[in-house]
């Protein structure tokens, strides 16, 4: 048993106690009333010490009246644990916002050079290909069929991976500039209003 199911079985009886044990678990703030709880109760810190508690209705009876007499505070303390984690995710997503920044911001050959890198070997192997396919039709013409076919899968995923990249290296262009990259579907949609 796990503390999700312990915790379904406290909310029958003491939902406010269900909704401190059920936040989340930043801090220790869940835990600590976890220790609080079951301490309160006499019984083990575990979920199925906790569930089997409440089969002894003196136990029952006292978890309610925690449940009622403290409500207010353990609703804050599932505030306090949410509050809690909403600050670290916002930490890490600030982090990694500054991360993202710095990389942006540094000028480097593979930083700008990437996409025509992959322009370039998609060149050599569309001329790889050419040369390969002239080799086949003078070696064995019979068998040109089958090379076609798994070379056009090559040449379409190069080409769609090219694609790609001459549009977002656009995209990065007109932000440059100061102006918001349009789509297709933009082009298209302003051409019929």
């Amino acid at each position: 048993m796990n503390w999700r199911d312990a915790i379904e079985e406290v909310a029958k009886y003491a939902p406010a106690v269900a909704t401190a044990l059920g936040g989340p678990a930043v801090g220790g703030i869940t835990s600590g009333v976890a220790t609080m709880v079951t301490s309160a109760l006499g019984v083990r810190n575990s979920p199925a010490a906790l569930v089997s508690a409440l089969e002894d209705p003196v136990k029952r009876e006292t978890l309610v009246r925690l449940n009622n007499e403290h409500e207010r505070e353990l609703i804050s303390i599932r505030l306090q644990a949410e509050t809690a984690q909403a600050q670290e995710e916002t930490k890490r997503l600030s982090e990694v916002n500054q991360t993202i920044r710095a990389e942006l911001a540094t000028e480097g050959w593979w930083r700008s050079g990437w996409r025509p890198f992959n322009g370039w070997m998609l060149s050599a192997s569309l001329a790889a290909v050419n040369f390969g396919l002239v080799a086949v039709v003078i070696r064995d013409p019979t068998q040109l069929q089958v090379v076609v076919e798994v070379l056009i899968w090559s040449v379409v995923a190069q080409g769609a991976v090219q694609g790609v990249n001459i549009k977002k290296r656009s995209d990065d262009k007109q932000v440059m500039m100061g102006r918001a990259p349009t789509s297709f579907m933009d082009a298209i949609r302003k051409g019929k209003g």
